[in-house]
């Protein structure tokens, strides 16, 4: 599909998750302004709401599972029976006009930051900084990406935006349509000869 078609489908899956939600945007390549997405991701943070789990008790649920299976009963899409994904953090739609394959995840608060730039990719651009020095990535060594959160020294730590992960990891917020690994490679090098220079100065 083209880029157009791709976001307006994108904004008509937002527009309709919406009323359920804390924040969502569109994500992957669509953000990236690729000319031709293959698929539109979705990442959103849910706002809760409380349903009863038994007689007399009632626990928060994300108001978005209720909210995307209604629309499916609409026809509005359909979970994807050739790759099935339905679990709490991510979910394969197809978008029943178009055929699109829609990709949601749910991100929180906390790791809002990390996850909408996994799910913005591209993906040799996340390999290099979601890897530590030894696997051939940039990942700083006292960092841990795991289970959705960024970890330091065995802590969690809140990365509520893009800016504040990716300074986190140490390396550049560029803007979407910007992020390569090349560019992320030669920006590597710049410094490691930025530093060089400053040793043979300092000497």
């Amino acid at each position: 599909m083209n880029l157009e078609d791709a976001r307006q489908i994108g904004m008509e899956v937002v527009r309709a998750l919406t009323p359920a939600c804390d924040r969502i945007v569109i994500a992957g390549s669509v953000r990236r302004d690729k000319p031709t997405p293959k698929d539109i991701e979705i990442v959103y943070i849910a706002s809760m709401t409380q349903a009863r789990v038994n007689l007399f008790d009632t626990a928060p649920v994300p108001a978005t599972d209720e909210l995307i299976d209604d629309l499916v009963g609409h026809l509005f899409w359909f979970y994807d029976d050739h790759v099935k994904r339905n679990g709490p953090k991510y979910k394969r739609m197809i978008h029943t006009q178009s055929g699109a394959v829609i990709e949601l995840f749910r991100a929180e608060p906390d790791n809002w930051g990390y996850i909408l730039a996994l799910r913005t990719g591209p993906g040799d651009f996340n390999a290099l900084w979601a890897r530590h020095p030894w696997s051939g990535g940039t990942l700083p060594v006292d960092i841990r990406l795991k289970d959705g959160f960024v970890w330091r020294d065995g802590k969690p730590v809140a990365v509520p935006d893009e800016a504040t992960f990716f300074n986190e990891i140490g390396i550049p917020n560029w803007p979407p349509a910007e992020r390569s690994a090349a560019r992320l490679g030669q920006w590597l090098l710049d410094q490691r000869r930025q530093r060089q220079l400053s040793d043979l100065k300092g000497r």
